[in-house]
């Protein structure tokens, strides 16, 4: 065991958080881990500059839980002082742990499924989007998701990333992907831990976004990992790239992509002109199967779908996802008053549910709100989920 000249520190990217328990947070890896109440009370003094074991009473009762987080890299142990500063932020009940930031509004491409609509012309201010992640970290956040439109057309971009370094949380840029070049992608590298690019079929990609558009967001995946930025692909099944699934499953494969998200559209934004591109929800339901890695922003205990995230619109207003950007519960000067408020009217718990005696309810928890709204009720089941899970079989 270490020596009284010994200080231990929290290691680089690890951060500590007390949710619904007290937890690490790997930022890098995007892991979560639970602690007891004792490992807790240890690692908040590990903070570099306090000597072990003397200032450690109890840290000689759990030799063993010092060495495993010696061995897992959590804690370092240093020579002499070098301090970090040991920021332990709360949260409310549900946690608020990941926040999608939509920057503006403009974008670059004009797709069919797009459930925003047309795009716009604002851009969050500097102001705002400091003071909205300021309040998301202070609330315990984990995973800060930067969407638009297209991220990159926001007039202030590179001023937005300058804001980043400050704050311990997982920073990922939501992109089309076509903006990003060398010089880009080298200049992310320094502020983002992972860019999500959708690619929505291969040879379908530019039916939906617009002749090129696939070569070019290909390329852009191609520029972040010359720059060893994590990459994750997002997908939305659609009537074109049906018959691709399994050679995206083959190509994203072999990319060394971290994880491939599958979903299906609802029916917003511009697919309500386009919907000769939707299959059935039958068929959509089929290609939940694909995909690989870590799942996205799932809820816990025993509630719906999204008690972990809520989104910020450019012009600061909260609301419980992009889709419901038209039913904003509050704005960024009162996150927690907003985030408060949409647990009471947009989260239920299974129970509530019509199809609260269903045996895989606490698998798809009742699938995703909006698209149940649209299909029978907010409390009713998404039938995309229902087929997916072999409920359904017709309707």
């Amino acid at each position: 065991m270490p020596s009284n000249d010994l200080y231990p520190v929290l290691a680089p990217g690890h951060t500590l958080r007390n949710l619904e328990a007290p937890f690490v947070y790997y930022i890098p890896d995007d892991q979560l881990y639970e602690l007891d109440d004792e490992a807790f009370e240890f690692l908040k003094k590990c903070d570099g500059k306090t000597p072990f074991p003397m200032s450690f009473p109890d840290a000689g009762s759990d030799k063993g839980a010092i060495e495993f987080m010696l061995d897992e890299g959590i804690i370092l142990m240093q020579n002499s002082v070098h301090p970090r500063i040991i920021k332990v932020e709360g949260s409310s009940v549900p946690s608020l742990r990941y926040l999608l930031l939509n920057i503006t509004n403009k974008c670059n491409l004009s797709c069919k499924h797009c459930y925003l609509g047309k795009s716009g012309n604002v851009d969050i201010e500097v102001s705002r989007f400091e003071k909205t992640i300021s309040k998301f970290e202070s609330m315990g956040g984990l995973k800060l998701m930067i969407s638009g439109g297209e991220p990159l057309m926001h007039s202030g971009f590179w001023e937005l990333m300058e804001v980043l370094p400050s704050y311990e949380l997982r920073k990922v840029i939501l992109s089309n992907g076509t903006l990003i070049g060398q010089k880009e992608a080298k200049k992310l590298s320094e502020y983002i831990d992972e860019v999500q690019v959708s690619i929505d079929g291969i040879r379908s990609h530019d039916i939906l976004r617009g002749v090129g558009s696939y070569e070019k967001a290909m390329r852009g995946v191609t520029n972040l990992q010359s720059f060893n930025i994590p990459v994750s692909i997002a997908t939305m099944a659609h009537k074109y790239n049906a018959e691709e699934f399994d050679e995206m499953q083959k190509l994203f494969s072999g990319m060394n992509i971290i994880s491939w998200s599958v979903d299906v559209p609802c029916m917003a934004g511009n697919l309500k002109d386009n919907q000769d591109i939707m299959l059935d929800l039958k068929k959509a339901a089929s290609h939940l199967r694909y995909g690989f890695g870590a799942g996205a922003h799932e809820s816990t205990g025993n509630y719906t779908c999204g008690s972990h995230l809520c989104a910020v619109s450019p012009d600061g207003t909260v609301s419980k996802c992009g889709f419901f950007e038209d039913e904003p519960a509050g704005n960024i000067d009162d996150l927690r008053a907003a985030h408060d408020k949409l647990c009471k009217d947009y989260l239920w718990t299974l129970d509530k549910l019509d199809c609260h005696d269903c045996e895989v309810i606490h698998d798809c928890r009742g699938g995703c709100r909006f698209r149940a709204r649209q299909h029978g009720g907010i409390l009713a089941p998404d039938p995309l989920l229902c087929y997916a899970n072999g409920v359904l079989t017709h309707l």
